[in-house]
């Protein structure tokens, strides 16, 4: 939670080779950071341990700096981001203290005393850390690290932006005593004569910090400022003594810090009636330590992966992480993890290798057993400081400087998960983040156009050459044909949309209408009833209006729910084709046959050549050249792979262009109709045929074999200058579809 930058490519590696500088420099660095995290774990355990749990300040401090000592070392030994410092994470504690509340609730009601519901709250975080461990190491033993990347951001920045506004008022609350709740009362008695100089100090102290780390990136600003006051503020207090102005010593220091007490979950519930009921009421409270050290940890490795321009293993780093939570909760430690700040801070004071903290952690466990009376001396106004400041960080990171501050619903969904959070706790705060987030991502995905790419036939057509006749027919009417490509998953919020576009189409379009429409689902993944709901309004509005549907590219469970809803049908006027092209050649069709008004026949073919070559020459002359012959259904024309010695004219008919693939496979790339040339590539390269020519239907073919074209060209030369621009003519009307088909889909 803190602002990243380029740390520099500084190497990083292990203990072998470091060398006696290299110990005793990560030795500095790794007490550097015991420092600064034996501070945080007493701030924190001020935190979890207020009012009436007060008396739980040294187990609760004990379970910290022991889940600090083990995660500390395990991480250090086992992470793939070296150096790095563990911790408990400040999300998670925020989440704590309000576990530690709702038990000590849970128990009030049960009549239970103080020290009890200290118990009871002892026995609650190591439960929850032991869980904890457990489903780290579940997520990264499973390889399932990469799911927690799909948490959506204002989920995340919602937890966390409660958090640190629990932390701030947590702070608050351990300068001065009073817990802040959603009355005016407790904020008017923060400004009385003997909290104000504690809260003046402590929240001087916070803003003050927050204010130099914007301003400067050195990580030492904290630690450096926090020992200096409190030199300080000791100092003062001793000179000037604790008059009633200043409220006594009580409310400068926290009592009951004199000596760590160590204690086991497993000896604490064999000697105490624990009342599971109430441990059971607050798992809704667990589960949220659980999932909330799984974030901090994605959060965490991420964002060091970016800070050092390294990459981590997340899934390892669950691993052990959740190994140090396990040994944690059984030996009654609180649950911690890698830690960002830490890890920064540990580099930054000079560590290169693990044994920075594996020292962190040494030192860590010299105060556990020999120097917990340290706490004593730190005034409370600093440690509410400290707290406030965390909180002033995860704040600042969650809702002003995160991804979510370029989108306003982001934001507003964040500080609304963080208000509910604050009010009715976590839960209602993950129901209210996953339906929030689900309803977000489907207003934004509505807006995402699932229409690809929309044409008409004037611009796009089938792969079918087709005579003059026809291909003026479909110039002059193929504004009637509409191809839509779609994509994506057409769900309740995207499937009206496509029903207005259309609908807004075909009634804008008069002159003239749109009689066809060629749907490509063939990029679409799936949809769901109101997609269904939105096809059959569709369908109904298509004959209203006499109007075809061609669906094309649908899987076999979108067609089977599309037969269902008689949405298609094999005999009616909406249609499924297996791809595009055949359902743009059926629509090309429908329309050829409501516009020809006669058959292609021979004479039309010798028409076509007179038109050809414009009165210059006698069809006749040219055709004498030419040898006459006739195929039936289904035979080869022209064989892949064969020798080019001739080229063709198509008379009458239809054939297919098809190519054989290696594992024997017929795909079918175009086809042609009467009145065109075929095969000339391969003649004029003089190069095997690439593709098999075959009749789709009764045939009539003019064969120009390269010995008579030879011949032509010797005897009649005009003959053959014809026969050369009829080639030319044909190629360029080809190249010039083609390039309008480019220049469309552009």
């Amino acid at each position: 939670m803190i602002q990243l930058r380029n740390l520099g490519h500084r190497p990083l590696h292990g203990l072998d080779g470091l060398g006696v500088r290299g110990f005793l420099r990560d030795g500095l660095s790794g007490l550097v950071f015991a420092l600064v995290i034996i501070t945080y774990c007493i701030s924190f355990s001020a935190l979890i341990f207020q009012g009436n749990l007060s008396g739980g300040l040294t187990l609760g401090l004990s379970a910290l700096l022991t889940g600090t000592v083990i995660t500390g070392l395990v991480v250090a030994l086992t992470t793939t981001l070296t150096p790095a410092g563990a911790g408990p994470d400040t999300p998670v504690i925020a989440v704590m203290s309000v576990l530690a509340a709702a038990i000590a609730t849970n128990v009030a009601a049960s009549n239970m005393g103080e020290e009890l519901a200290v118990i009871h709250v002892m026995v609650a975080i190591s439960v929850a850390t032991l869980l904890t461990g457990i489903l780290l190491f579940a997520l990264g033993a499973f390889r399932l690290g990469v799911w927690l990347r799909f948490i959506p951001y204002p989920v995340i920045g919602g937890f966390l932006a409660a958090s640190g506004w629990l932390l701030v008022t947590g702070g608050i609350e351990v300068m001065t005593g009073i817990a802040l709740g959603f009355s005016i009362e407790p904020f008017a008695a923060l400004f009385g004569a003997d909290r104000l100089p504690q809260l003046l100090l402590g929240a001087g102290f916070a803003i003050g910090v927050f204010i130099l780390r914007r301003v400067t990136n050195s990580f030492l600003v904290l630690p450096v400022t926090f020992f200096v006051l409190v030199v300080v503020v000791n100092l003062f207090l001793l000179v000037f003594g604790f008059s009633d102005t200043l409220g006594g010593r009580p409310a400068w220091y926290l009592d009951g810090l004199t000596e760590i007490q160590f204690w086991t979950p497993v000896q604490a519930v064999l000697e105490n009636d624990i009342n599971w009921r109430a441990l059971i009421l607050s798992s809704a409270e667990i589960g949220v330590v659980c999932g909330v050290t799984a974030i901090s940890v994605l959060l965490d490795v991420a964002s060091l992966e970016v800070a050092r321009q390294q990459s981590a293993d997340l899934d390892k780093e669950l691993r052990y992480n959740g190994v140090a939570n396990i040994l944690s909760g059984l030996a009654g430690g609180a649950a911690g993890n890698l830690s960002l700040s830490g890890s920064i801070l540990i580099q930054e004071a000079g560590a290169v290798s693990r044994f920075s903290g594996v020292a962190a952690a040494g030192f860590t466990a010299l105060v556990l057993f020999f120097g917990a009376d340290v706490a004593s001396y730190i005034p409370t106004p600093l440690l509410g400081g400290l707290l406030a400041y965390l909180g002033l960080v995860v704040l600042n990171e969650a809702l002003i400087r995160s991804p979510a501050q370029r989108s306003g619903m982001e934001t507003l969904l964040a500080g609304a998960i963080m208000a509910v959070i604050i009010y009715s706790g976590y839960l209602l705060g993950v129901v209210l983040g996953v339906v929030g987030a689900c309803l977000l991502f489907a207003l934004s995905y509505s807006r995402i156009g699932i229409v690809r790419r929309h044409l008409t036939r004037l611009n796009f057509a089938s792969n079918v050459d087709r005579s003059p006749h026809e291909t003026g027919l479909l110039e002059k009417h193929g504004g009637q044909i509409h191809v839509l490509w779609l994509s994506g998953f057409i769900f309740f919020g995207s499937s009206n949309r496509l029903f207005e576009f259309i609908k807004s189409v075909m009634d804008t379009q008069d002159n003239p209408k749109v009689r066809f429409l060629a749907l490509d689902f063939s990029a679409v993944s799936g949809l769901d009833t109101s997609a269904v709901l939105s096809m059959v309004k569709l369908k109904n509005y298509c004959d209203e209006r006499a109007a075809y549907m061609a669906f094309a590219g649908l899987n076999q469970q979108l067609e089977d729910t599309f037969r269902t809803a008689e949405v298609i049908g094999d005999d009616g006027p909406h249609r499924s084709f297996p791809d595009r092209n055949e359902a743009l050649e059926w629509c090309e069709n429908l329309l050829l046959s409501e516009h020809e008004s006669a058959d292609a026949t021979e004479e039309t073919f010798e028409c076509w050549l007179e038109g050809a070559f414009g009165g210059e020459l006698e069809p006749g002359r040219l055709m004498s050249y030419f040898d006459r012959r006739t195929y039936k259904e289904g035979q080869v024309v022209l064989k892949q792979g064969g020798r080019s010695n001739s080229v063709d004219i198509l008379a009458t008919g239809s054939v297919a262009i098809t190519i054989t693939d290696e594992k024997g496979h017929k795909i079918r790339l175009r086809r042609m109709a009467a009145q065109t040339v075929i095969g000339e590539m391969g003649f004029f390269r003089k190069v095997p045929r690439g593709a098999a020519v075959i009749a789709e239907q009764p045939s009539i073919v003019f064969r120009l074999t390269r010995k008579n074209f030879e011949r032509m060209q010797d005897e009649d030369p005009k003959a053959a200058a014809a026969f050369f621009r009829l080639i030319v003519r044909v190629l360029s009307d080809r190249l010039e579809f083609a390039n309008r088909e480019v220049s469309a889909l552009v």
